[in-house]
């Protein structure tokens, strides 16, 4: 594998946020400051659903062995809390669904 030189820095990231669509997935990899609870993505990755089970899968054996060689990583609720998105209300998101209207007595009496 060669690395060209402006990519070969190392950019940390001790959050991960995961979005997908039909046609495939994006990572945003970002680093939390929490003096002021805020993320700053550092980095963004786009791949298909097929890559992204592979990198899955490459990504497990490695723990498995990392864990093996070093002991079981600890993930707490809270790690886990800061791995999802928030939603700052800024742009569209859709709302609950609907209920269907109520029919009027008349539209069931003509019915029956």
């Amino acid at each position: 594998m060669q690395i060209p030189e402006q990519h070969s820095e190392i950019a940390y990231s001790d959050q991960a946020f995961v979005y997908f669509t039909p046609v495939g997935f994006t990572i945003d990899f970002a680093q939390l400051t929490p003096q002021i609870g805020m993320s700053r993505v550092v980095s963004r990755v786009g791949m298909s659903a097929t890559h992204l089970k592979l990198l899955v899968q490459v990504l497990t054996d490695n723990l498995h062995h990392f864990e093996s060689q070093f002991g079981v990583v600890q993930v707490t609720p809270q790690m886990v809390e800061q791995h999802v998105p928030q939603r700052l209300g800024i742009g569209f998101h859709p709302g609950p669904a609907e209920a269907p209207p109520a029919s009027s007595a008349a539209e069931q009496s003509a019915a029956g």
